[in-house]
């Protein structure tokens, strides 16, 4: 098989960093270029500092509004070290639903976005794209590069960032005990019916992949459904009940709002916002978060870290589903 082509890059350090001493770490940012021309540049970060950024060759300034005192390190760094404190905050919120650390973040539309992740305690990767449609396979790149950079440089397990990419399995014939709650925007005279969202639900919430669903209107919620109660998934809460979960799903979902702000400054530093797709990927599964609209969204769970990548194509079609309803309903 023909091995894709080396890409150009420049190289930018710190002084303490030395490519000498750090040399398998560097090289391994570097080669993650290979093959991805969307890729636009990759920093890593030590206990919060940066350390060097690679970056696409002849890539043109990001934009007029990255201005640190001129150095190319600190430009190109920037949207990077903006996601960085963002994820420090959201991995601490995440933390009380014992799905472990969060390890990989993806804040994107379709004109590109950034994607942040956790390779160990206290060293991290930040990458980002400015091409349209580019964040796909700059985010499989970068979940490679983390993997490759704990098995090869720190001996460690391969945390599974993006699951697995083989082929989607076809969802059992038993989806699970579906429950189903109604929030207060569900009564809304012009929004789909409950009937119509319960059969959504019923056809995409399964205990293969997309375990819970919410959707949300106006930042309230209209409906939420799981299938947490069935009985092959009991194993995933020993130490955290199903009522807490569901507790914290919601919690999580009020609080997006005010993250989202500082998500959206971040993404603004290297394309127009706003976002219209979240990933918080945790040790044991993802959180996801589709935008309809920029108060409309549809937010999904996967407790099953094989099956992020499945998770979130499956909540893509739910939110699919969801937008027609909402347009069939307002006329």
């Amino acid at each position: 098989m023909a091995t894709a082509p080396q890409q150009e890059t420049e190289l930018f350090t710190e002084s303490h960093w030395s490519p000498e001493g750090h040399g398998r770490i560097t090289a391994l940012c570097q080669g993650a270029f290979a093959g991805v021309p969307a890729l636009r540049s990759v920093s890593h970060y030590s206990n919060g500092i940066i350390d060097f950024v690679v970056r696409r060759g002849d890539c043109p300034p990001l934009s007029s509004l990255v201005t640190v005192g001129g150095e190319d390190i600190a430009n190109e760094a920037l949207p990077g070290s903006r996601l960085l404190l963002c994820t420090q905050d959201l991995g601490a919120l995440m933390r009380p639903l014992g799905t472990g650390e969060l390890m990989r973040v993806v804040v994107a539309n379709a004109h590109g976005g950034l994607w942040g992740g956790r390779v160990k305690t206290g060293e991290y990767l930040s990458a980002h794209t400015d091409t349209e449609g580019g964040m796909p396979a700059v985010d499989e790149a970068m979940n490679t590069l983390v993997s490759a950079i704990r098995t090869q440089v720190h001996h460690l397990p391969d945390e599974l960032p993006g699951g697995l990419t083989d082929t989607l399995e076809p969802l059992p014939e038993d989806k699970g005990r579906l429950r189903i709650d109604f929030g207060t925007a569900a009564a809304e005279h012009d929004g789909p019916s409950e009937m119509r969202l319960r059969a959504l639900w019923g056809a995409h919430v399964n205990t293969l992949d997309l375990q819970y669903a919410a959707y949300y209107r106006d930042w309230k919620l209209v409906c939420a459904g799981d299938v947490f109660e069935s009985p092959e998934l009991g194993p995933r809460f020993l130490e955290t009940s199903v009522r807490s979960r569901r507790t914290s799903y919601r919690d999580l979902a009020q609080s997006l709002r005010g993250h989202l702000a500082r998500l959206t400054d971040a993404l603004r530093l290297v394309v127009p916002p706003p976002a219209d797709r979240l990933v918080l990927d945790v040790q044991e599964g993802a959180v996801y978060v589709i935008w309809l609209s920029p108060r409309d969204y549809v937010l999904g769970v996967t407790l099953d870290q094989r099956q992020v990548t499945h998770a979130e194509n499956r909540l893509h079609r739910l939110a699919d589903a969801v937008g027609g309803v909402m347009r069939t309903a307002r006329h």
